[in-house]
């Protein structure tokens, strides 16, 4: 490495001496055990929506992201001249018409988002809204960064599995089997995604990660890896048997699993008790005044269950000819490691716990807690002989999660891909989406908080939303998810539409993606209890409750923009940030807008308040007096100093914030080097 040193401080081109100079301090970091992919692919986006300008990366408009090229001039015929980046040494620019070409961004290049309001739908006042955003999952964990860090209970994603079937795409172009990369890409976009979501997280915040067994160990060992992932803690693994009939396509084994892994952020990160299923509930099959229990043969079954492993619980029970039971007491013979125990009176049957004739076994409780716990014992004959029984009650709080789970309910293809049948009329809307009742299950494991904050940024057909307002449903919750997915359109499909000459960002085109035809609608579809068409959902869901119902919930569906830091500096895009106040403060209360104008801004009914104009803070002051509720409160202003006395005189005590400095910072600083 010395050597590969010296030879880099010769390199007379001061940019290319310290891009090659990193690189090779990355590679002396490397491990020499563990995960190793190859890291360095640049990941890049498509921006149909920001103008041509001079100085940025662009591609042709329907083509891949592969041929780059820089604006050298934007001409005023509505042409553009461009160099290619890529090919040629030194290739000769060519002009070409600017509505040809879409701008490119290189993930790690700072961007400026903006969230541009689509659609709402309101069924509940008074609780906070759900959130769905069109957006490249990417940039979209930026901004919501800004908005969120450290306050998510629970991340809850179904990222692509990576089967090489061509079901997900890297800088433009489907990923499939043949793809030499094909892993390293995935964990290359995995990690970028995952390094970001961490921040998100409460201390004691739940990361859940469905996936199958294409890239399940490449992925355990990536979130293992603490310079990825921080101090999280591993908490489990669930084997979910999604497809009970297997899959039969094959002459494989026939694959009928999937799974979920859970990662803890901090040592408060715990899996929680789940409410018992119909099955389980039915073993309780008796009650009494205590409650419902069931019999169970009170010899110790499984590990540790021999006379040998526990000595101290091999003792007697005496059983009176009327059935009645007592626990003798005895004196520990450390010696000879038994009780020693007088003769039971006439009459009195001794009974050990035996299993057959001459197999000594250990009861389950030592002898002075069954002492206690006599009234829950119950003596039988079985096989003319003696046997002791006690009570198995069903204890509240429900029961921890066990590792498979089995039940139909968890059917992918009966509750999941049925019920987007049932939701749309029609099928095919959408490949292998999970049961519902598997995510609402996860969810219900990685939090009992019913005001949780949830975020999914793989969100495809929108499973996390259906599933957390059920949830909210069946105990009365106001917990608030944010879906993110991008608007992707299937390989058949954008073939037919580019023979068209459509291309993604026109309205024609966009609305053939997973978000417009498939997120969005469902959203709404599930939550109002019909179809645009007015026709009533049919089926119900299996605790009863008809789809036709909806749902009292609220959710709003934005698009990802982009803007010009300059204009929101000087202050002229308040609109446009609007909605991002609105989200950092709960998404509480019917969004308004305002142009950024007047004094100050505080919607009536959302928490916030923002002051525009830094002279008027007495008068912002007073107004805020009137609005107890106010928890975060913006304020515009270039000074450091005037910001500090301005803060210190609020009213209260909320959350402050520099805009339009909090914001610029934010996403210049969180590029994908400084993470």
């Amino acid at each position: 490495m010395s050597k590969i040193e010296d030879l880099i401080s010769e390199i007379a081109d001061l940019r290319l001496r310290e891009e090659i100079a990193r690189e090779v301090a990355a590679l002396k970091k490397q491990k020499k055990f563990g995960l190793v992919f190859e890291e360095h692919i640049p990941e890049q986006v498509q921006l149909p929506g920001l103008p041509v300008k001079q100085g940025l990366r662009v591609v042709r408009r329907g083509g891949n992201n592969k041929e780059v090229f820089t604006v050298q001039e934007v001409l005023g015929n509505g042409k553009a001249r461009i160099r290619r980046e890529n090919g040629d040494a030194a290739p000769e620019p060519e002009t070409v018409k600017a509505s040809d070409l879409v701008v490119i961004k290189r993930f790690g290049e700072a961007i400026y988002p903006t969230l541009v309001p689509v659609a709402r739908l309101t069924r509940a006042p008074g609780k906070p809204y759900h959130t769905l955003i069109n957006a490249d999952n990417f940039h979209a964990l930026q901004l919501l960064l800004y908005c969120y860090a450290g306050q998510v209970d629970v991340i809850y994603i179904d990222p692509p599995y990576n089967t090489g079937a061509r079901d997900w795409k890297y800088n433009n172009d489907y990923v499939d089997s043949t793809d030499q990369w094909r892993h390293s890409k995935w964990l290359s976009m995995m990690k970028k995604r995952l390094v970001l979501g961490r921040l998100l997280l409460k201390p004691d915040g739940i990361l859940v990660v469905a996936i199958d067994d294409c890239e399940v160990h490449h992925l355990r060992s990536l979130i293992d890896d603490q310079a990825v992932i921080g101090e999280q803690a591993f908490l489990g693994t669930l084997v979910v048997r999604s497809k009970p009939s297997g899959n039969q396509t094959t002459d494989e084994l026939a694959i009928s699993h999937e799974y979920a892994l859970y990662y803890g952020t901090g040592p408060g990160a715990r899996i929680k008790a789940m409410e018992r299923s119909v099955e389980q509930i039915s073993r309780f099959d008796q009650t009494d005044q205590v409650g419902r229990f069931y019999w169970e043969n009170f010899r110790r079954h499984g590990a540790h269950s021999r006379q040998l492993d526990r000595p101290r619980m091999f003792y007697p029970i005496w059983v009176y000819p009327n059935g009645d039971l007592k626990v003798p007491n005895g004196q520990w013979d450390k010696d000879a490691r038994v009780w020693g125990v007088s003769a039971p009176p006439k009459g009195v049957v001794a009974v050990y716990p035996l299993r057959g004739s001459e197999d000594r076994r250990v009861w389950a409780l030592g002898p002075e807690t069954a002492r206690s716990k006599v009234g829950e014992l119950e003596a039988r004959i079985v096989d003319g002989q003696w046997q002791v029984y006690r009570k198995v009650r069903m204890r509240r709080g429900g029961v921890m999660p066990q590792t498979v789970w089995t039940e139909s309910r968890y059917s992918a293809a009966e509750h999941g891909t049925n019920v987007l049948k049932a939701i749309f009329g029609e099928a095919e809307k959408f490949s292998y989406p999970k049961s519902i009742y598997t995510v609402l299950d996860c969810l219900r494991c990685a939090s009992s908080d019913p005001n949780a904050l949830i975020v999914d940024f793989f969100a495809g057909s929108a499973t996390t939303y259906h599933a957390t307002a059920l949830l909210n449903a069946e105990d009365g919750g106001s917990r608030r998810c944010v879906l993110v997915t991008n608007n992707e359109v299937d390989e058949r499909t954008s073939k037919d539409l580019s023979t068209k000459s459509l291309f993604p960002g026109e309205p024609d085109f966009e609305k053939h993606g997973i978000c417009e035809s498939v997120t969005w609608p469902r959203c709404k579809f599930v939550t109002q209890g019909h179809r645009d068409d007015g026709t009533p959902l049919p089926g119900s869901y299996l605790d009863g409750r008809e789809m036709k119902e909806g749902f009292e919930e609220n959710i709003e569906y934005f698009k990802l923009d982009f803007l010009d830091p300059h204009e929101v500096a000087y202050g002229e895009k308040f609109e446009a940030i609007v909605p991002i106040l609105w989200l950092m403060a709960g998404a509480k209360g019917e969004r308004e807008t305002a142009r950024g104008y007047g004094k100050w801004f505080i919607p009536k009914d959302s928490p916030f308040a923002v002051l525009i104009k830094e002279e008027h803070f007495a008068d912002f002051r007073r107004e805020l007096e009137k609005r107890p509720d106010i928890a975060w409160v913006f304020l515009v202003t270039d000074s450091e100093e005037a910001y500090r006395e301005m803060v210190a005189a609020l009213p209260g005590r909320p959350q402050p914030k520099m805009l339009y400095k909090s914001y610029l910072d934010n996403f210049r600083i969180n590029t994908e080097k400084s993470l």
